[in-house]
């Protein structure tokens, strides 16, 4: 992998891979030496061999970047692969969001916060919106814009600068080994050109090659600038069109992330500055990574003593003076107030059953005269006639009251005429008896 796969590639050229991440989904195998492999297979492989490296072992989670815009098919065909290589619990992580993520952590965007990111990487180039949502949540805030473009093309721009600059070119052989070896020196070369122009107003290409007498080639960054400007103006309108399909402005944007080895290349810096209206930077190196790290742990489970801490309510302030003497002058008013109705409560009670005893203890007699009666349909009257007080009545018992002492009347025999009528107490407490029937006529 990496260097180490340059360097036998000198020897082996045919048991190498280049840019095999935009075939991952693609039926089709790729050619290894001996061996015929997908392109989902050798991420895998990849990716097994690069955690058997680490010095403390594999950790606890693994993410797992890919472009927005690939599908269902893309993804579970990489999901499939990696399952087949113990790795079926790795976590797939968007490079947008990955991107936001991280830059989340340093900046704190806030709740609904939007961030255009412009990933120019070494074959492909991603723009997308991201939108933070609560509880760190990011998501697209539209559809993203890919194109086939990246780093890789510019080292091809500067490799052609070379190779037409030097005299004898075509007249190489391509079976040499020798020659396959130096123009791979010299690939490794325009790359690192490339990327010293980024800081360097002017850089010198060393050339190595059997045959030809030229030993370097001059670079300046006005002129790789004029070779790459028209792809950079191609991703800066792509990032324009993912704006507009996500219903946002530039002045709207809470930040603006340059991802991607190629986006420190000044002209990329220009050329979105000039585009957004608005000064922009490269993000820091290796924020899509720092990312997906951070998704990844933010799904380990939380330790445990986490799990016992507790909030205590943090204790009230206390009451102004001036309102604290005022409480001090009524309480004695207020004791005073709950006593006095709890007494008249008291004697309220008392004077209900006391009646209610009252009146249970002297029922009426009701005479049963052995004549012809004529009854009259009216309703009944009780007359009440004032008498001696009565005794005080018992206190209340759970027990029933006793019965009352039965009571003689004497009767005549005579034809009578009773009529009973029934009118409200009045409100003086009274003894009620019961006249006797009478004579018609009598005084």
């Amino acid at each position: 992998m990496g260097s180490e796969a340059e360097r036998r590639a000198l020897a082996d050229p045919g048991r190498v891979a280049r840019q095999f991440k935009n075939r991952i989904g693609d039926p089709t195998p790729l050619r290894i030496g001996d061996a015929a492999l997908t392109a989902e297979a050798v991420t895998a492989r990849f990716l097994v061999t690069l955690l058997g490296s680490l010095p403390d072992g594999r950790p606890a989670r693994v993410a797992v970047t890919h472009p927005a815009g690939w599908g269902h098919y893309r993804l579970e065909s990489l999901r499939a692969a990696l399952s087949a290589n113990g790795l079926a619990d790795v976590l797939l992580v968007p490079e947008p969001q990955a991107a936001v993520r991280a830059h989340d952590a340093l900046a704190r965007l806030q709740d609904g916060a939007v961030v255009a990111v412009y990933d120019l990487g070494g074959k492909t180039f991603d723009a997308a919106v991201v939108r933070k949502l609560a509880a760190d949540r990011f998501v697209l805030a539209g559809p993203p814009e890919e194109l086939e473009v990246g780093g890789l093309d510019f080292d091809e721009v500067v490799f052609g600068h070379v190779a037409e600059a030097l005299p004898g070119w075509d007249a190489l052989d391509p079976a040499d080994p020798a020659v396959l070896t130096a123009v791979a020196e010299l690939r490794r070369a325009c790359t690192a050109a490339k990327e010293r122009l980024s800081a360097d107003t002017e850089v010198l290409i060393p050339v190595a090659l059997p045959g030809i007498a030229v030993r370097e080639v001059r670079l300046g960054r006005p002129e790789f600038e004029s070779m790459i400007r028209p792809a950079v103006e191609e991703t800066v309108a792509a990032l324009d069109r993912a704006l507009r399909a996500a219903g946002t402005s530039p002045r709207e944007l809470a930040a603006v992330l340059l991802v991607g080895g190629s986006s420190r290349i000044p002209l990329v810096t220009q050329e979105v500055s000039a585009q957004l209206g608005r000064a922009v930077s490269p993000a820091p190196a290796g924020i899509v990574a720092i990312g997906a790290a951070l998704e990844a742990r933010g799904l380990e489970p939380a330790p445990a003593a986490a799990a016992t801490a507790t909030w205590t309510r943090p204790p009230l302030p206390e009451a102004p003076k001036s309102l604290r003497r005022k409480r001090t002058k009524l309480t004695p008013f207020v004791t005073a107030g709950v006593l006095a109705v709890a007494v008249a409560g008291g004697v309220l009670a008392n004077n209900v059953l006391t009646n209610k005893a009252g009146a249970e203890s002297r029922t009426p007699t009701t005479t049963v005269v052995p004549t012809t009666t004529q009854t009259v349909d009216e309703p009944a009257v009780v007359e009440y006639v004032p008498t001696r007080p009565a005794a005080p009545a018992p206190a209340p018992r759970t027990t029933q009251p006793p019965k009352p002492k039965p009571t003689t009347t004497t009767t005549r025999p005579s034809t009578t005429v009773t009529t009973t009528k029934s009118t409200p107490p009045p409100p003086s407490s009274t003894t009620t008896t019961t006249s006797g029937t009478t004579k018609a006529g009598a005084p």
